[in-house]
């Protein structure tokens, strides 16, 4: 009996320590840390390219931490938040996989100089992006253009079915007006292939702050304007709202940079306060310095509108079809 005793005690220390065992090696399976470019961010859901992967997809919450390291090897460091997670940011993600094999982040790490980099990029690109979204205008036309055709096309069907005498110089046109709208269709598909790779975005409305001459303090009644236009924008689906900051060409390069930067912060700060947006929904603001001045430099008034923060409701149409 007392054998038995000590065999069964025995047996149940073993299992214990198979589950115990089992169960971190779980745990420790499900922690994974990747390193990589961000090449994509919509909303909550930011893609990396890794050297292993051409693209992991990474959820972050508004419990996700980044931190940003810089000075003197690394150790100063400053947490701005997922805001600041844009295309072309080289970053490390620490988090655990989800079922659907979906990174969810806990930790975004990232160096000052590699957002520095980023914003620059980020900077240049916008020029890009409008030339983008004037083409998909065009392609658009193209479209209904398209359709236009080929409602005439089925019209002269109609004709040949009712006016034998015709039949033949109606089809010759018909055959001429077919292979033209093959043509048609044949480029779009080749430049939907093109700006299908893009990360395009379609304006959906824009609210413009302007500031005075050296100073980054938005006034009440711009404040009051933009918590509205923050709020509308709110119950747009699929919506992100974009900050550039710009400075008038009066004064130092360094100094124009610095306050377009200080400008974007400022409102960037007031649409957090308003509670109407998640961060998951907001770009990184963008510091533009005196690029796109919309106003004569030479005079007070012009001046004054180059002295702005635009702040842009965008969709992305890959998305939002």
């Amino acid at each position: 009996m007392e054998i038995q005793k000590r065999f069964k005690g025995i047996r149940n220390t073993v299992i214990s320590s198979a589950v115990l065992a089992l169960a971190v090696a779980t745990a420790n399976a499900q922690k994974a840390t990747v390193e990589g470019l961000v090449i994509g961010r919509d909303g909550s859901t930011m893609s990396v390219k890794t050297a292993d992967t051409p693209r992991v997809s990474v959820v972050l919450s508004d419990s996700t931490k980044a931190t940003e390291k810089g000075g003197f090897l690394g150790l100063s460091r400053t947490d701005p938040g997922i805001t600041a997670l844009m295309p072309g940011l080289y970053v490390k993600v620490e988090g655990s996989y989800d079922a659907d094999h979906k990174l969810i982040a806990q930790k975004v790490l990232f160096t000052r100089s590699s957002l520095k980099t980023a914003k620059q990029i980020d900077a240049g690109l916008n020029p890009i992006a409008q030339e983008v979204a004037a083409a998909q205008d065009s392609i658009k036309t193209n479209q209904k253009n398209i359709e236009t055709a080929q409602q005439d096309i089925e019209n002269s069907k109609k004709d040949i079915a009712t006016n034998t005498q015709g039949i033949a110089a109606n089809s010759q046109a018909i055959g001429v007006a077919s292979e033209g709208v093959a043509a048609n269709k044949q480029g779009i598909g080749l430049a939907n292939q093109r700006f299908g790779k893009l990360d395009e975005y379609e304006t959906k409305g824009s609210f413009t702050v302007n500031f005075a001459n050296g100073k980054a303090t938005v006034s009440t009644k711009d404040r009051d304007g933009l918590t509205e236009f923050v709020k509308s924008a709110a119950g747009t689906p699929g919506f992100m709202i974009e900050v550039q900051g710009y400075a008038s060409a009066v004064g130092s390069p360094m100094l124009n940079q610095r306050l377009s930067a200080e400008r974007a912060e400022a409102v960037l700060a007031i649409i957090q306060q308003t509670g109407a947006v998640p961060l998951t929904r907001i770009l990184a603001p963008a510091a533009m310095g005196v690029s796109d001045q919309v106003g004569n430099n030479h005079t007070h008034t012009g001046q004054a509108q180059n002295r702005r923060v635009v702040v842009t409701i965008v969709l992305n149409k890959g998305i939002n079809g």
